[in-house]
């Protein structure tokens, strides 16, 4: 009796496994585009920063060599060799150029909220702001003249 029910269960068993099978396989077919990420989802994880120009300058490699990035979720920490802060950030990637707004929650400039743009570009992600913090930049530029920072990070391994 025991061995009839097994050789019922084996066609069903096999049925099964022979329909999974297609769907495995295309799941795994390196052939298939993935999903495209999110920002957000693109965000995540820890960052250092390539170069940063301010109004023309770009700022010494001993100095940004020392900053560090971490992005969970909306929550950011920012590190320097003297300095931590941290809060949320708050994306628009709807809007042309993309829109981040960085509200600190913890540390020196708390409550302060910088207007940014940013786009991800060759693997970076590049944030330009404007050094007055008055207005968000409306253009990826850090030239003299521009009162803008311009940063490109790359993703920690």
């Amino acid at each position: 009796m025991e061995h009839a029910f097994v050789l019922l269960l084996l066609p069903a068993a096999l049925l099964l496994a022979g329909c999974s099978a297609p769907a495995e396989q295309a799941a795994n077919d390196p052939q298939e585009p993935a999903e495209p990420q999110s920002d957000l989802e693109m965000l995540q994880g820890k960052w250092k920063p390539v170069s940063m120009k301010q109004d023309g300058e770009f700022l010494a490699k001993e100095r940004i060599d020392k900053t560090r990035l971490t992005i969970e979720g909306e929550n950011f920490t920012f590190e320097t060799a003297n300095d931590s802060h941290g809060g949320l950030y708050k994306i628009a990637p709807e809007k042309d150029p993309k829109e981040l707004d960085i509200v600190i929650t913890r540390g020196d400039e708390e409550g302060k909220v910088y207007l940014v743009i940013y786009k991800f570009e060759d693997g970076q992600m590049v944030q330009c702001m404007e050094v007055s913090n008055e207005n968000r930049p409306s253009e990826f530029t850090g030239e003299k003249g521009s009162g803008n920072l311009l940063e490109y990070w790359e993703r920690v391994e």
